[in-house]
Protein backbone atom coordinates (compact mmCIF):
# COMPACT_ATOMS: atom_id res chain seq x y z
CA UNK A 1 0.00 0.00 0.00
CA UNK A 2 1.41 3.36 -0.98
CA UNK A 3 1.56 5.58 2.18
CA UNK A 4 1.49 8.52 0.23
CA UNK A 5 -2.11 8.68 -0.81
CA UNK A 6 -4.49 10.21 1.35
CA UNK A 7 -7.60 8.87 1.49
CA UNK A 8 -10.63 11.24 0.94
CA UNK A 9 -13.11 11.48 3.69
CA UNK A 10 -16.04 14.16 3.91
CA UNK A 11 -13.34 16.82 5.85
CA UNK A 12 -10.61 16.96 3.86
CA UNK A 13 -12.94 16.82 0.64
CA UNK A 14 -14.51 20.31 2.16
CA UNK A 15 -11.23 21.37 3.56
CA UNK A 16 -9.62 20.74 -0.02
CA UNK A 17 -12.19 21.74 -2.70
CA UNK A 18 -11.92 24.33 -5.33
CA UNK A 19 -14.47 25.40 -7.64
CA UNK A 20 -14.64 26.73 -11.03
CA UNK A 21 -17.16 28.28 -12.12
CA UNK A 22 -19.91 25.95 -11.21
CA UNK A 23 -17.65 22.67 -10.92
CA UNK A 24 -15.83 21.55 -7.65
CA UNK A 25 -12.54 19.82 -8.22
CA UNK A 26 -9.73 19.01 -6.13
CA UNK A 27 -6.05 19.10 -6.41
CA UNK A 28 -4.33 15.54 -7.27
CA UNK A 29 -0.99 16.63 -5.28
CA UNK A 30 -3.45 17.10 -2.19
CA UNK A 31 -4.72 13.28 -2.05
CA UNK A 32 -1.39 12.39 -3.98
CA UNK A 33 1.62 13.66 -2.04
CA UNK A 34 5.36 13.34 -2.69
CA UNK A 35 7.83 15.05 -0.35
CA UNK A 36 8.81 18.15 -2.05
CA UNK A 37 12.52 18.18 -1.08
CA UNK A 38 12.61 14.92 -3.85
CA UNK A 39 11.04 17.15 -6.84
CA UNK A 40 14.39 17.37 -8.51
CA UNK A 41 15.30 13.90 -8.13
CA UNK A 42 11.27 12.72 -9.06
CA UNK A 43 11.69 14.97 -12.04
CA UNK A 44 15.11 13.26 -12.87
CA UNK A 45 13.56 10.00 -12.58
CA UNK A 46 10.47 11.00 -14.75
CA UNK A 47 12.94 12.59 -17.71
CA UNK A 48 14.52 8.83 -17.74
CA UNK A 49 11.07 7.75 -18.31
CA UNK A 50 10.06 9.74 -21.20
CA UNK A 51 12.85 9.42 -23.02
CA UNK A 52 12.48 5.91 -22.95
CA UNK A 53 9.08 6.53 -24.07
CA UNK A 54 9.74 8.28 -26.79
CA UNK A 55 12.63 6.21 -27.76
CA UNK A 56 10.17 3.23 -27.38
CA UNK A 57 7.84 4.81 -30.16
CA UNK A 58 7.00 2.16 -32.79
CA UNK A 59 8.40 -0.81 -30.95
CA UNK A 60 6.41 -3.55 -29.77
CA UNK A 61 3.64 -2.59 -26.84
CA UNK A 62 5.25 -4.99 -24.71
CA UNK A 63 9.21 -5.04 -25.42
CA UNK A 64 8.51 -1.01 -25.04
CA UNK A 65 6.54 -1.17 -21.80
CA UNK A 66 9.52 -3.38 -20.27
CA UNK A 67 12.25 -1.14 -21.72
CA UNK A 68 10.53 1.36 -20.16
CA UNK A 69 10.07 0.47 -17.14
CA UNK A 70 13.52 -1.26 -16.91
CA UNK A 71 15.35 1.90 -17.60
CA UNK A 72 12.86 4.16 -14.87
CA UNK A 73 13.11 1.16 -11.84
CA UNK A 74 16.92 1.57 -12.75
CA UNK A 75 16.82 5.22 -12.20
CA UNK A 76 14.42 5.04 -9.24
CA UNK A 77 17.11 2.39 -7.51
CA UNK A 78 20.33 3.94 -7.93
CA UNK A 79 18.61 7.50 -7.04
CA UNK A 80 17.30 5.20 -3.80
CA UNK A 81 20.36 4.23 -2.67
CA UNK A 82 22.01 7.87 -3.61
CA UNK A 83 19.38 9.17 -1.30
CA UNK A 84 19.38 6.57 1.49
CA UNK A 85 15.44 5.12 1.05
CA UNK A 86 14.19 2.28 0.22
CA UNK A 87 13.25 2.33 -3.87
CA UNK A 88 9.83 1.56 -2.55
CA UNK A 89 9.50 4.71 -1.31
CA UNK A 90 10.75 6.47 -4.03
CA UNK A 91 9.18 4.52 -6.74
CA UNK A 92 5.40 5.29 -4.68
CA UNK A 93 6.56 8.80 -4.81
CA UNK A 94 7.77 8.74 -7.99
CA UNK A 95 3.83 7.07 -9.15
CA UNK A 96 1.98 9.99 -7.03
CA UNK A 97 4.99 12.65 -8.92
CA UNK A 98 3.72 11.40 -12.91
CA UNK A 99 -0.23 10.99 -11.64
CA UNK A 100 -0.21 14.74 -10.37
CA UNK A 101 2.45 15.82 -13.67
CA UNK A 102 -0.31 13.96 -16.01
CA UNK A 103 -3.46 14.52 -14.20
CA UNK A 104 -3.41 17.84 -11.44
CA UNK A 105 -7.04 17.56 -11.29
CA UNK A 106 -8.96 15.51 -9.19
CA UNK A 107 -13.00 14.44 -9.37
CA UNK A 108 -14.70 12.87 -6.30
CA UNK A 109 -17.74 11.03 -6.72
CA UNK A 110 -19.85 9.30 -4.36
CA UNK A 111 -21.80 6.35 -5.27
CA UNK A 112 -25.10 5.18 -4.29
CA UNK A 113 -23.75 3.43 -1.31
CA UNK A 114 -21.77 6.12 -0.26
CA UNK A 115 -18.69 4.94 -1.61
CA UNK A 116 -16.37 7.95 -2.80
CA UNK A 117 -14.48 7.28 -6.11
CA UNK A 118 -12.00 9.62 -8.08
CA UNK A 119 -11.80 10.62 -11.87
CA UNK A 120 -8.18 12.24 -12.39
CA UNK A 121 -8.34 14.44 -15.16
CA UNK A 122 -5.64 16.77 -17.01
CA UNK A 123 -8.22 19.80 -17.12
CA UNK A 124 -11.79 20.61 -15.80
CA UNK A 125 -14.24 18.62 -18.29
CA UNK A 126 -16.67 21.62 -20.13
CA UNK A 127 -20.17 21.16 -19.68
CA UNK A 128 -22.34 21.62 -22.91
CA UNK A 129 -25.30 22.70 -22.83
Amino acid sequence: MNDYIVDPNDENLKRLQRFNGGEVYWHTEDFFRFDSDLTDELDAIFEVYMDAFKESEGDDDEVAERRVGFLTAKKIVETARRLGISPRNLRDQFDNFATVVFTPICLWRRDEPGVIHRSLMSNLPTTRE
